[in-house]
């Protein structure tokens, strides 16, 4: 496949999303909050395949028509905590471990660096898995312990393939088998973190939690090649330099990360399955807030 190719692969799911944007209407919520009655009526009439006219004048929930603020999120402390730092720290584990691994496939499997990528496709496998299947988990167990197991789980096996990342099982590195392990859970993990970020917030807070939350998580992505660089002691921020001395510790910190968001999900997660968003907005409401 040609540069085209590629350029098209990648154009597509722009093209996508462009085609549902333009077909599928906004929120009846989201219209509510604007005062477009007539609006939400159409959206959610579409929704239901029905017509407009037979649906009854919405009455608007008591404070949606509040306007939003950012610092608004700082009321829900609990929402803030669990979706900021759980974000944080699937992130900063998930890109630092990305970052460093086609480097130490090349270093401990002593193949070249296109070998090296292409030991990275069972990983991609592994993670497409994962996303699959802790979605549907995660509907079984409940968002908290779904997110508890993504947390604990991909930390379990990165601090093992740090630890044994010289060892073979069967013949076959157990780094490379025990990195595949972790990407089911920290990949596949991403399947809890985005949505359940959006889950914890009162519905007039959703998206503007959820993005912050996102936003925060990307702070990942500067702490986790910095702190890679600090632990191994590379004067390279951008790409630490990979020794074998430098593994378990550089591991052990990308799972400490993992162990954080995990913690984070399972002991002060708010279980969302299976509840409605009124469920959802009357509990959060009992809460104490920053503000009281």
């Amino acid at each position: 496949m040609g540069w085209r190719g590629l350029f098209a692969v990648g154009v597509l799911p722009g093209l996508a999303v462009l085609v549902v944007r333009m077909w599928v209407p906004e929120s009846p919520r989201w219209l509510l909050r604007q005062g477009r009655v007539a609006d939400a009526k159409t959206s959610l009439a579409w929704a239901l395949e029905i017509d407009p006219a037979s649906l009854p004048d919405p009455t608007a929930l008591e404070g949606e028509t509040t306007p939003t603020r950012f610092l608004d999120l700082f009321k829900y402390p609990r929402s803030l905590i669990v979706s900021w730092l759980g974000n944080l720290g699937a992130q900063t584990g998930g890109y630092g471990g990305t970052l460093w691994a086609p480097t130490l496939f090349v270093l401990i499997l002593h193949v070249s660096p296109a070998q090296a990528a292409r030991s990275m496709i069972a990983m991609t496998i592994a993670g497409v898995i994962g996303r699959f299947s802790l979605s549907w988990m995660s509907e079984r167990i409940g968002r908290r312990r779904a997110g508890g197991l993504l947390g604990f789980g991909a930390g379990l096996f990165i601090a093992l393939a740090g630890i044994y990342h010289g060892d073979l099982i069967l013949g076959v590195s157990a780094f490379w088998l025990l990195l595949i392990a972790a990407a089911f859970f920290a990949d596949g993990g991403f399947a809890i973190v985005g949505p359940y970020a959006a889950e914890v917030w009162p519905s007039h807070l959703r998206t503007s939690g959820m993005g912050s939350a996102y936003g925060f998580g990307g702070i990942g992505k500067i702490i986790g090649p910095l702190g890679l660089a600090l632990v191994v002691g590379s004067s390279n921020v951008v790409k630490p330099e990979a020794t074998l001395d430098a593994v378990q510790p550089a591991f052990l910190y990308l799972a400490s990360w993992f162990l954080l968001s995990g913690a984070v999900y399972f002991f002060l997660g708010i279980e969302t399955k299976g509840r409605s968003i009124e469920q959802i907005d009357s509990d959060l409401k009992t809460v104490p807030t920053v503000a009281e």
